[in-house]
């Protein structure tokens, strides 16, 4: 019995006859079409026919760029509200600084004059670390030029003394603060020039006047500066402000509380003066006619015979 092909699998033509079939077909529309443009109104109807199905097959392109510049535009916005926030933050720092300036000009014109004094500027300097232990009022500064610092000396900021050079290290060093237990100072009295005592505190960050009498002329306001007396701290820096004043009638002191002048928590540079030790050490300048001259005076006196 003979096996026939179904209908179903039927191949018909060869692909290749299929092939030559459909270019001869697509060569003759280019002609017809570039040589007596007959398929015109044939192209806008099927343009028409497949327009719908164009702009179907686009809409997922359009929701993916859709998507993608609603991303872009929060990304953009979020980096532009950060950078508005950041210059927000650097406008608000620059107008607290511009309200402590005012209250700064006075002791600046103190600090220059005092500066103006002193054979060398002194150094600049930035305090990078603070004492942690409550019961140590001391702080760690380092010098932001070459000049070499020595044990002792003063150190100030813009708005008064801070403290003293108490350990001098190669890389920092150490600041022993004004209201350390174990610092105390000589000071006047700036109203009338009464010369007193202080002490600090400690942890409580204040200051205390010592054996004041009950009836000394100083009171609550009263602004204290460096006496200068005890050659370690130059004259005229502001120290600090009388707080309260409790007079007792049976202690022969009265018991005075001030507040430093210098808020050592609120600066991040500060300015080391020169020792009174090492002005004191330094040698006079012989260039200058007026170092000269005192010199030649004195030695006929004293080769003089009598």
């Amino acid at each position: 019995m003979a096996i026939r092909t179904p209908d179903l699998f039927n191949r018909g033509p060869s692909p290749l006859a299929r092939l030559a079939f459909y270019c001869a077909l697509a060569v003759a529309c280019i002609v017809v079409d570039f040589r007596f443009h007959q398929l015109d109104a044939f192209r806008k109807a099927v343009s028409i026919i497949i327009y719908p199905m164009q702009e179907l097959a686009s809409v997922p392109g359009w929701l993916m760029r859709s998507v993608q510049e609603a991303l872009d535009s929060q990304h953009d916005l979020q980096t532009e509200n950060i950078a508005l926030r950041q210059r927000l933050l650097q406008q608000a720092n620059t107008v607290q600084q511009s309200r402590i300036y005012q209250s700064e000009l006075n002791t600046l014109n103190t600090l220059l004059n005092l500066r103006q004094q002193q054979p060398s500027p002194g150094t600049m300097a930035e305090i990078v670390a603070v004492a942690h232990n409550p019961f140590v009022q001391k702080i760690v500064i380092s010098a932001l030029q070459n000049n070499e610092i020595h044990a002792g000396s003063p150190v100030i900021s813009t708005e008064g003394l801070v403290g003293q050079v108490t350990t001098v290290n190669p890389f920092n060093d150490e600041v022993t603060l004004i209201t350390d237990k174990n610092q105390a100072l000589p000071v006047m009295v700036l109203r009338n020039g009464l010369r007193v005592m202080t002490s600090g505190n400690g942890e409580s960050g204040t200051l205390s006047l010592a054996y004041v009498p009950v009836a000394a002329d100083i009171q609550a306001g009263d602004v204290l500066v460096t006496s200068g007396i005890d050659g370690v701290y130059p004259p005229g820096l502001s120290v600090a402000t009388v707080k309260t004043v409790e007079r007792d009638s049976v202690s022969a002191f009265a018991h005075i509380q001030c507040l430093p002048t210098a808020a050592v928590y609120s600066h991040r540079y500060v300015l080391v003066l020169d020792s009174a030790l090492d002005q004191k050490n330094t040698p006079p300048n012989l260039d200058q006619p007026e170092a000269a001259a005192p010199s030649t005076a004195r030695n006929p006196r004293k080769t003089k015979k009598p």
